[in-house]
């Protein structure tokens, strides 16, 4: 079995974006994950620790992924590539 990992330099996508985010089959349907963490994702569900919901957080948030037994995973190491509107303004 290959296991290929995701090239993490893409940034993750604004707050309310949807473009960079990747389909995953789980549990036989169609998901859009965020970029970010669709590889924690996919392992998570490959060992049958079946997720719900997640997000990146976009640059501004800690990730967070939710699972099928109630418990929710926060995700504080995800490298966030800094966009100039997520910067304070510096006079």
């Amino acid at each position: 079995m290959k296991t290929t990992l995701i090239n993490k330099d893409t940034p993750c996508c604004l707050m309310g974006s949807y473009e960079h985010q990747v389909p995953m089959a789980i549990r036989g349907r169609r998901r859009e994950i965020d970029f970010c963490i669709a590889d924690l994702v996919a392992a998570l569900n490959a060992a049958n620790i079946i997720t719900e919901a997640s997000c990146c957080g976009h640059g501004c948030d800690s990730a967070f992924i939710s699972l099928k037994d109630g418990r929710e995973l926060a995700v504080t190491n995800v490298r966030k590539i800094k966009k100039e509107h997520h910067e304070p303004q510096t006079t």
